[in-house]
């Protein structure tokens, strides 16, 4: 919520006694900041003949966001709200009621200043808002600001309305997101206070991040992050190193760019203590050469200058094109010892050949029609007698009983069980000591078996990942979960 306004500006002060006066007519649903709720054409139009009178009302932007009343069953994608806000005061005009569908009833001087290029429209996908009104009342906006835009522009990471309220916004100004607003009705006649709030404090953040995002004036609290929750370089480097174990294969040539990208979008910390995009950036190489330097990440294609000034070193590292994780590449682990494996864990001839084949498909938790439909179109998986959809999936769930595959966080996703994976690892370790295998390293594999397998890598984590939310609040991540991929 809003923090209490102790002084408001001269021109605020006369207009906000002004609209006092005509308490029988305008609706001051909110003290302090002034809220005002315009539920009839004749509030709107004295409201909006008021504000002719001070043309300085606004200082040429205002905050601007829009409600619909989603569960409505007439008109349910026609526009109901259209909040307007300056610093100090904000105004809910309820257009839908206002109107009753008929747009020759929409308040003129309302369209006015909606259509008034002079006027900034500022808020998150404003542009958006703005279709969904000509859809509704059949006008064109004009002057929208999109801010998320303007973030993009000047190199921060941050999105939603939330985040940026959270970098730029007033101290006090917290957006209460919930689904909640899935039942409130914003075309009642009398508005729930927690629906005032959350439809005025849209409105008031967009002319808050505005002002200060122009000026890149990220807010303290925000920028003291690393402060108040400290990590020495060998801390965030381990950490980002559990995290590149988790996302990428290992033995796999992949390309540096894809693990740099990994690190810079996933690692939640960052989003924190460097908000710019091209921070994140610089500092992911960084990170990677220094993983390149003591052994935990391997060069497999780049070149070999020795410059060691950071300009150059930055450039060294940006030229290696592909890199790969120490190790033996599971695919290769599931074929040579695969089969012997899931039978010493007890699982029958027909359901070890099967799950050699299919473990690569579900490291991580994998959606379980997905997998199905992975299974059922791909032609080297042979083990199975049937493969139509409902035996595969009966098969799936007869291996998550026996403990193979394991259910994922989210509904109806599956895995193969982590201790699994590890008794693979640890046990291809022994199995090669006493077995004529060929030799793991893939430095001179062609680069097409690299391209094509790591080009796909950042679609393989939208496959295969949990619910990632990249503008959750950090402070409520679990340690163990920086990634995000928890519910």
């Amino acid at each position: 919520m809003y923090n209490n306004i102790q002084t408001y500006s001269s021109t605020s002060r006369l207009l906000i006694d002004c609209l006092d006066k005509e308490k029988n007519k305008i609706q001051k649903v909110q003290e302090n900041p002034p809220v005002y709720q315009l539920a009839t054409k004749a509030a709107a139009d004295r409201c909006l003949d008021i504000l002719r009178r001070f043309p300085d009302w606004h200082t040429g932007f205002v905050g601007f966001d829009t409600e619909t009343t989603v569960y409505r069953q007439k008109d349910p994608q026609v526009v109901s709200m259209i909040q307007i806000a300056t610093r100090e005061l904000c105004f809910l005009f309820q257009v839908f009621r206002i109107t009753k569908i008929n747009n020759t009833k929409f308040p003129p001087l309302l369209q006015e200043i909606l259509t008034n290029q002079d006027i900034k429209k500022v808020g998150v996908n404003a542009s958006g808002d703005a279709n969904w009104i000509k859809k509704s009342y059949g006008f064109e906006m004009r002057g929208m600001v999109d801010l998320e835009k303007i973030a993009q522009q000047k190199g921060y990471a941050a999105r939603s309305l939330r985040e940026l309220t959270r970098m730029f916004g007033d101290p006090g100004l917290v957006l209460e997101k919930s689904r909640k607003i899935l039942k409130w009705n914003f075309d009642a006649v009398k508005l729930d206070l927690e629906v005032i709030r959350y439809a005025s404090s849209d409105a008031f953040a967009g002319i808050q991040v505005y002002e200060s995002i122009l000026k890149d004036r990220i807010n303290e609290e925000y920028l003291n992050y690393e402060k108040r929750y400290p990590m020495s370089m060998k801390e965030e480097d381990d950490e980002i190193y559990s995290l590149i174990l988790e996302s990428h294969p290992k033995g796999v040539n992949t390309r540096t760019k894809t693990i740099a990208n990994s690190i810079e979008n996933h690692y939640q910390r960052w989003f924190k203590t460097k908000p710019k995009t091209d921070d994140r950036h610089k500092a992911a190489l960084n990170v990677i050469g220094r993983f390149i330097e003591d052994g935990r990440l391997i060069k497999v294609l780049g070149n070999t200058d020795s410059n060691s000034d950071e300009q150059n070193e930055m450039k060294k590292i940006s030229s290696i094109s592909m890199i790969r994780l120490p190790g033996v590449p599971f695919n290769k682990i599931l074929k040579d010892f695969g089969k012997e494996f899931f039978e010493s864990k007890g699982l029958p001839q027909q359901d070890s050949e099967f799950m050699t084949e299919i473990s690569s498909y579900c490291l991580k938790a994998i959606k379980k029609e997905s997998l199905a439909k992975n299974i059922a179109n791909n032609s080297k998986i042979t083990s199975l007698d049937r493969k139509n959809r409902d035996a595969v999936i009966a098969k799936l769930n007869e291996l998550n009983r026996k403990g193979a595959l394991m259910s994922g966080q989210k509904n109806n996703t599956l895995l193969l069980h982590p201790d699994w994976v590890n008794g693979l690892e640890d046990g291809y370790e022994k199995f090669k000591l006493t077995h004529d295998v060929e030799d793991e390293r893939v430095e001179n594999e062609t680069s097409k078996e690299g391209d094509s397998d790591n080009e796909n890598l950042e679609g393989r984590w939208e496959q295969n990942e949990q619910t990632y939310e990249p503008w959750q609040d950090i402070t409520t991540f679990d340690p163990s979960d920086v990634w995000g991929n928890k519910d």
